[in-house]
């Protein structure tokens, strides 16, 4: 197994290694075209072909760092790195383009030079799309843009190949340059499309700030570098040159930003969830010693009294352990019916110790919804063992569950001692049962932890879920 695998990373390395040299190559290529064809015999088209050039090698560099600082290349880097292979594929035929441009006798090769340019430059929407849509949650709206700008893309495309016969995008004059005869509303109306479709998923996402901004900015760009690109005489050279500058050099850093970003703020997450699962695994291995040794003591005692209720509780006392290790490991959410078939397991030990001073009432409407392991239960625990073991006369604890409109709810109530809540967070002591699971019930199912308490009344934990 360990042998296929480094052998697959070989091929990987060596298709990477090729991809990297004929990216090299095809710089090299434009450069040798330029010169021969002496771009410089026009000053804007020399300075739109150093830019050019100067953003084919830029692209290169980042692809050889995408290919060779990740281990793979999927999922959200794969998106990446096939916006950049198009825009660098927009970038060469564009150059090329560049280097015979008003080059008299060259109709036919500009024609199919421009054609291939407009094809990669219009495919930057789409793929900067298919990228966007890696941060995205699927939604009717992701997947209706998604069809929208494929179906509009293939149509645009049918319309370059008509382009080819019959002019309706552009024409190229003997003189090498483009016609004033041909407006190009098709291109126009295109982009427009695109920069509606691409606007309206990044505004109306849950994204933040962070990241709307850039994704923003990564829409803008091409647009204003294409629209610039479909007319060398009518545009201001300047500004032509700076949209391609916009193009090839800004929008991948802005991509690469957003990227870089992401993957540090999910490295993050990670690591904090990661601390909060061995925080759980710490809290369950430093159960309290002396809930165990009373479990054991009780069920010595019952062993002489009443053998089968022994067994009984010997068999509750290990679904007991064995679950607590279960839920450890577990790193998604849980069923409530679970956690309550813990509580209750859990209950039962406890009434063996408190037959006469502890009371439970139940009153569950609902139990299809999902909660994070171990989150109620602890709860359970703090009621028993702060609130009414502490009071003499004992206490009833009180489980519910219900629904409203928008959220489930689980309350935990007891009528124990009760205490001060603002004096307890002052306290300066760490209660990682109740901040631990405050945070988990707020990452892994967006909910949230209300503690109500008033000293010699009890106290009332309540926990929402969003529906």
């Amino acid at each position: 197994m360990e042998k296929q695998t480094a052998v697959l990373n070989n091929k990987d390395r060596v298709i990477r290694s090729i991809t990297l040299g004929i990216l090299c190559i095809l710089t090299l290529i434009c450069i040798e075209e330029a010169v021969r064809n002496d771009v410089s015999r026009e000053g804007y088209l020399f300075l739109a072909n150093i830019v050019h050039i100067l953003g084919l090698s830029f692209l290169t560099v980042l692809m050889g760092i995408l290919f060779f600082k990740s281990k793979t290349v999927t999922g959200r880097k794969f998106f990446l790195a096939l916006f950049l292979m198009i825009l660098y594929a927009a970038s060469f035929f564009s150059s090329l383009a560049n280097s015979v441009y008003h080059l008299p006798g060259h109709t036919r090769q500009i024609t199919i030079l421009l054609t291939a340019s407009y094809f990669f430059y219009l495919g930057l929407f789409v793929s900067l799309w298919f990228y966007q849509k890696q941060f995205l949650k699927a939604s009717a709206l992701t997947r209706a843009i998604t069809m929208i700008m494929v179906i509009v893309y293939v149509l645009y495309v049918a319309a370059l190949v008509v382009n080819l016969f019959r002019p309706i995008l552009f024409q190229i004059t003997p003189d090498g340059i483009t016609s004033p005869d041909i407006v190009d509303y098709i291109s126009a109306i295109t982009d427009c499309i695109f920069l509606m479709l691409l606007s309206i998923g990044t505004i109306f996402s849950k994204l933040n700030r962070n990241r709307i901004i850039p994704f923003l900015i990564c829409i803008f760009v091409p647009v204003l570098s294409i629209m610039l690109s479909y007319n060398h005489d009518v545009v201001d050279q300047n500004i032509y040159t700076w949209g391609i500058m916009l193009s090839t050099i800004v929008l991948p850093l802005c991509l690469v930003f957003i990227n870089s970003y992401d993957e540090l703020e999910n490295d993050m997450v990670e690591r904090e969830k990661e601390q909060s699962r061995l925080q759980v695994a710490v809290m369950i291995s430093q159960m309290q010693p002396h809930f165990l040794y009373n479990c054991l003591a009780s069920i010595g005692a019952l062993c002489e009294e009443d053998p089968k209720l022994a067994a009984e509780a010997t068999n509750a006392f290990s679904d007991y352990l064995r679950e607590n290790m279960d839920f450890v490991d577990k790193r998604n959410p849980i069923s409530f019916s679970e956690e309550l078939n813990h509580i209750k397991t859990y209950v039962w030990l406890e009434k063996l110790r408190f037959p006469n001073k502890l009371n439970i009432e139940y009153e569950i409407s609902c139990t299809a919804f999902l909660v994070p392991a171990l989150s109620v239960q602890p709860m359970v625990e703090n009621a028993i063992k702060h609130g009414i073991c502490r009071k003499k006369s004992g206490g009833t604890v009180r489980i519910c569950s219900f629904e409203t409109d928008l959220h489930y709810v689980v309350t935990v109530s007891d009528d124990g001692t009760g205490f001060d809540v603002r004096q307890a967070i002052d306290d300066g002591r760490r209660h990682l049962g109740i901040s631990n699971t405050r945070y988990r019930v707020r990452e892994m199912v967006g909910g949230s932890l209300e503690i109500e308490s008033t000293p010699g009344k009890g106290t009332v934990v309540t926990i929402q879920v969003p529906k």
